[in-house]
C-alpha cells in the first residue's frame, strides 16, 4: 500500500501525462466521498486512462466497485497543481529550479535577514539597534581609562578564566585544552570555553577585555533576531515581531544581565535557550502547516512532517542547543523541565486532535536524544560539568521517548486526552521514585543544587518578582515593564487557546512563559529569560491596543474557534468547505484584506504621530528604569580608583599575590581583586570575614589574622551603621587616624578617600621604642595630610620596666616629648624599630 506522499507524487505524474483528465478526477473525488463502491461506468474516463489511474495504485478494487487510495493526498495533488498553473504565467514564471529543494528554501528564508521590503528591513535593523542601544546605557561606567570595568562582581570569576584559558591555548584548534580547563570544567565549562575560544579567534589574551566588552551585547542581538523569528513564526504578523523584539531589547531585567561588560552565563544561556524554543516551535507548528497547505489529516501531516528533510535539520540545530545548554550553567537542569512539560502536553493534544503522537514527535525525539548524548559525551570525554548535568536531558530525552511511544498506543484506544495526562503523572511520579532509590547521590546533589540556586540569602537577585516590597504587582513593572502586563492578559487568553484547539507551536511557547514566571516569582533573577518569552505575547497585546484606537491595522490571532475547529478529528473530506473561521487556515481569515507579511508605514503625518507616541508611551518606563537598574551593577568611580590606588601601590612596594589581597564587601571583592593582582576567582574570604572585620571592636587585632592573607581593605559607606565603636567606626569615619571621636590605629595605613569608600594599606607598622621613668604616659604624634586637610595623628603607651613601645602606620617626623624622630616609609612596611631616650 503506498504512502500518502507517494500517491500525491503519483496523482502528480499523471497529471502531467493526462492534464485533460483533471476535471474527471475532480469529479471522481467527490463521488469518492459518499463512502460507496463507485464502478468504470461511473468514470468520465476512457479504459486506457482508467487503467493507469488503477495500475499508479490511485485507485483500488474492494468488494462492489473501486475506491480512491488516499483521497487526501490526490486533492492536494490537484491543488498544487491548480496552483502551479498560476506561477506558470508569465509574471511569475521563475524558471524550473525554482521548484527544487523546497523544504530547504523555507527554511533558509525563515532566517533571510534581507526578507521583506524596505520599510521591515529598515524596522527589524532599527529594534536591534534598540537591543544595542539599552545595552549601552552603562557604557561610560564600563570603559574607564583604558580599561574595561565590568558590572557587577560574578563577571570577573569570567574574566579570571577567560585570560587565564586564553594565555593557556595554542590557538583556536587547541582541542586538549578543552578537556584540560582545570576548575573552570567544574559548573560552567562551555561559557568558559566559548569566552577563550573567541578570545582566541580574535587575537589571543590581549583582546579578552574587548571580548568581555562586546560578547554579551553581540549574543544579545543575535537572541533579539531569533525572538523576532520566533514572533513570526507563530503569528505571521511582522508588526507583532517587531513589537516582541522592542520589548525584548527594553527589558531592565534582560538588559542588566547582557549589559556591555557583563561577562557571565546568562549571555551564552540566554542565547541556547532562546535556540531551544524557536527548535521546538519550529518543528510543533510544522505539522499544522502541513495540514493546511496540503489539505491534509492531521495523522498524514505528521506523517509528512517525519519524512521531512527539514525537520530533521531542525531537530539536527535542537540537539546541538541541548548538548550545550547542558553545560552553560550551573542550574542547567532547570532548562528541560518545561522541554519535558511541553512534550507531556504535546502527546496529549496529538491523542485529542487525532494526530499522530508518534509521527509527529519523532524529529523532536530525536533531537532530544541526541542532544543528550552530546552532553553525556561531553561529560564523559571532557570532565565537563556535574553529573547531575548530564544526566538530566538524558531523563528527559528518555522519558520523551516512553511519553510518545505510549501515546502513540493509547490513541488507538478509546480512553481521552486526559485520562493519558493522569497516566503520565502516576508514571512521573513513580519514576522519580525509582531514581531516587537507585541514584541516591543524583538526588542530594539536586538538593544541595537547588538550595544554592533558591535559598541563598542576602543577594538582591534572590528576592520574588512579585516582592511584597513592591506592592506584589509593581514588581513586574521594575523588571520587566508595561510589557508583562499587556503580555500576561494575552497569554492567559493564548492557555485557553492551547487547551481548546490544535496549536503546538504556541504550546511551546505557553509552557515556557508559565514556567519562568513561576521562577522568577521565587527569584527575580530568573525574569531575564521570563523577558524572552513574555515579549511575543506583549507584541500581540500591544498590536490590539493599537487596533482598538483605530491606528493600526487590525490583528487577529485571539479570535474565537470555528466549529470545524473543535472538529480537527475528522478528515477533510468529511469537513464542510467553508472554514472561514479555522485557526490553520488563515487565507481567509477577516483580517486577509491586510498584508501583515511587511511592515506598511500608514498614511498621513497625524496618523504617524500618533502611532510613535503611543508605542513610545508604552515602552516609557522601559525606557526609565534601565538605567538605573544597570546602574545598580555598575562600579562607581570611587571603586574603580580605589583599585587603580591599590594597584599603583602594590606595585610600588613590590607586593604580589597574596600580600596583595583587597578585604572588601564581597559583592565587589572580586573586582577589587581582579584590577589588583588578576585573582578573582572567588570571594569566599571576603564573604566570611569582612563583616566580622567591621564589627570588631579593634581592628589592630585583626593584624595577626591578616599577616600574609591580606593587604588592603576597601570600606564603603553603608546605611544605619550601629553607633557602636568598632572598626566601621574607627577606619571609616576616623580614617584610621583617631578623627570623629575614635581612636588611632596601627596597622591601617589610610590611601584614599572618595565618595564614600576608604582604601587603606595593611601595614607592619614602624615601632618607635622610648626609654623612661616608668609610670610615665608618652605619645608620639605626627601630622597627616587627607583630602587637602591636615590632621594629627598621635598613638601612646605607658613606660614600663623603663621602656614603652609605640607602633606607628605613617611615615614622617614625630614629636615624643620634647624630642622628635623621623619614621621612614621603609620603616613603616618592614615593621623596624627607633629608640628614643627622654632626658
Amino acid at each position: 500500500m503506498p504512502s500518502p506522499e507517494e500517491t500525491t507524487a503519483a496523482t502528480r505524474e499523471f497529471l502531467a501525462e493526462h492534464p485533460e483528465a483533471e476535471d474527471a478526477l475532480v469529479a471522481l473525488l467527490e463521488r469518492d466521498a459518499d463512502d460507496d463502491p463507485w464502478t468504470f461506468a461511473e468514470v468520465d474516463l476512457d479504459s486506457g486512462r482508467f487503467g493507469e489511474l488503477v495500475s499508479r495504485d490511485l485507485a483500488v478494487t474492494v468488494e462492489d466497485g473501486y475506491r480512491l487510495q488516499h483521497p487526501d493526498s490526490i486533492r492536494a495533488a490537484l491543488e498544487t497543481a491548480a496552483a502551479a498553473e498560476v506561477e506558470k504565467s508569465p509574471q511569475n514564471e521563475t524558471g524550473s529550479d525554482d521548484s527544487k529543494s523546497t523544504e530547504f528554501s523555507d527554511l533558509t528564508v525563515r532566517f533571510d535577514l534581507t526578507r521583506g521590503n524596505l520599510h521591515t528591513r529598515l524596522a527589524l535593523a532599527g529594534t536591534l539597534f534598540a537591543v544595542i542601544a539599552a545595552r549601552l546605557v552603562g557604557a561610560p561606567d564600563v570603559f574607564r581609562d583604558g580599561h574595561v570595568v565590568s558590572p557587577g562582581n560574578d563577571t570577573y570569576f569570567f574574566r579570571y578564566w577567560q585570560e587565564r584559558l586564553a594565555a593557556r591555548a595554542d590557538g583556536i584548534f587547541d582541542v586538549g585544552l578543552f578537556a584540560d580547563m582545570g576548575g573552570a570544567a567544574s559548573t560552567r565549562p562551555l561559557s568558559h570555553a566559548l569566552n577563550w575560544w573567541l578570545t582566541v579567534l580574535l587575537g589571543g589574551p590581549d583582546a579578552a577585555p574587548f571580548v568581555a566588552a562586546w560578547l554579551p551585547v553581540a549574543a544579545a542581538v543575535c537572541l533579539g533576531y531569533v525572538v523576532y523569528r520566533l514572533s513570526l513564526l507563530l503569528t505571521g504578523d511582522v508588526r507583532v515581531a517587531l513589537a516582541s523584539v522592542l520589548f525584548y531589547a527594553l527589558a531592565p531585567s534582560n538588559v542588566v544581565y547582557t549589559t556591555v561588560g557583563f561577562l557571565d552565563h546568562q549571555s551564552h544561556q540566554y542565547l541556547w535557550l532562546g535556540l531551544i524554543v524557536f527548535a521546538l516551535t519550529a518543528l510543533a507548528v510544522d505539522v499544522p502547516r502541513r495540514a493546511r497547505d496540503a489539505n491534509l489529516e492531521l495523522k498524514t501531516a505528521a506523517y509528512a512532517h517525519a519524512r521531512a528533510p527539514k525537520s530533521w535539520v531542525i531537530a539536527a540545530g535542537l540537539a546541538v542547543a541541548v548538548g550545550a545548554s547542558a553545560h552553560l550553567w550551573g542550574g542547567s537542569p532547570l532548562t528541560f523541565i518545561p522541554v519535558a512539560i511541553v512534550v507531556g502536553l504535546r502527546v496529549p493534544l496529538d491523542i485529542r486532535h487525532s494526530s499522530s503522537p508518534m509521527y509527529g514527535n519523532t524529529p523532536l525525539v530525536g533531537g532530544l536524544t541526541v542532544g543528550a548524548g552530546l552532553a553525556v559525551a561531553a561529560h564523559l570525554t571532557l570532565g565537563w560539568h556535574e553529573t547531575i548535568a548530564a544526566v538530566t536531558p538524558l531523563l528527559v530525552a528518555g522519558g520523551a521517548l516512553v511519553v510518545v511511544a505510549g501515546g502513540d498506543l493509547w490513541r488507538r484506544s478509546s480512553r481521552s486526552a486526559s485520562q493519558f495526562i493522569l497516566a503520565e503523572l502516576v508514571v512521573v511520579v513513580g519514576g522519580l521514585l525509582v531514581y531516587r532509590i537507585l541514584r541516591p547521590s543524583d538526588i542530594a546533589r539536586f538538593q544541595v543544587r537547588a538550595s544554592d540556586l533558591f535559598f541563598r540569602e542576602g543577594v538582591t537577585e534572590t528576592a520574588s518578582l512579585f516582592s511584597p516590597d513592591f506592592a506584589v504587582v509593581l514588581g513586574p513593572l521594575f523588571q520587566l515593564g508595561l510589557g508583562f502586563y499587556l503580555g500576561i492578559v494575552v497569554l492567559a487568553a493564548m492557555s485557553w487557546v492551547v487547551v481548546r484547539r490544535y496549536e503546538p507551536g504556541w504550546l511551546v511557547l505557553v509552557c515556557f512563559a508559565w514556567y519562568y514566571m513561576l521562577l522568577a516569582a521565587i527569584q527575580v533573577r530568573f525574569a531575564g529569560q521570563l523577558a524572552i518569552f513574555i515579549a511575543p505575547f506583549a507584541g500581540i497585546g500591544l498590536l490590539y491596543l493599537l487596533a482598538a484606537i483605530d491606528i493600526s491595522r487590525p490583528v487577529d490571532i485571539l479570535r474565537p474557534a470555528s466549529a470545524t475547529e473543535m472538529v480537527s478529528s475528522l478528515s477533510r473530506s468529511q469537513r464542510p468547505r467553508d472554514e472561514s473561521g479555522s485557526f490553520l487556515n488563515r487565507d481567509s481569515d477577516a483580517d486577509t484584506e491586510y498584508d501583515t507579511t511587511t511592515l506598511q508605514i500608514p498614511d498621513g503625518m497625524r496618523l504617524r504621530g500618533y502611532l510613535i507616541a503611543t508605542v513610545a508611551l508604552v515602552l516609557l518606563f522601559n525606557l526609565l528604569l534601565v538605567p538605573p537598574l544597570v546602574g545598580q551593577t555598575t562600579h562607581e568611580p570611587a571603586q574603580f580608583a580605589a583599585a587603580q590606588t591599590i594597584d599603583t601601590h602594590a606595585d610600588s612596594v613590590d607586593r604580589d599575590y597574596p600580600a596583595n589581597f583587597v578585604l572588601s564587601r564581597w559583592d565587589d571583592n572580586r573586582m577589587y581583586n581582579y584590577f589588583v593582582s588578576g585573582q578573582s576567582q572567588n570571594y569566599r574570604y571576603a564573604q566570611q570575614n569582612h563583616e566580622q572585620f567591621l564589627a570588631a571592636e579593634d581592628p589592630d587585632v585583626w593584624y595577626d589574622q591578616f599577616q600574609g592573607r591580606v593587604g588592603y581593605v576597601v570600606i564603603t559607606d553603608r546605611e544605619n551603621a550601629p553607633p557602636a565603636n568598632n572598626t566601621y567606626k574607627t577606619l571609616y569615619e576616623g580614617y584610621g587616624i583617631g578623627t570623629n571621636d575614635t581612636v588611632a590605629t596601627s596597622h591601617y595605613q589610610l590611601l584614599t578617600t572618595d565618595s564614600g569608600v576608604r582604601t587603606f594599606a595593611v601595614v607592619p607598622g614602624a615601632l618607635v621604642r622610648v626609654n623612661g621613668p616608668n609610670g610615665d604616659r608618652v605619645t608620639a604624634t605626627t601630622s597627616v595630610s587627607i583630602s587637602d586637610e591636615t590632621h594629627e595623628y598621635s598613638r601612646s603607651a605607658t613606660l614600663a620596666n623603663g621602656t614603652a613601645s609605640i607602633r606607628v602606620a605613617y611615615p614622617g617626623e614625630y614629636t615624643v616629648g620634647n624630642q622628635t624622630v623621623n619614621v621612614t616609609e621603609e620603616a613603616v612596611r618592614a615593621g623596624n624599630q627607633t629608640v628614643i631616650r627622654q632626658s
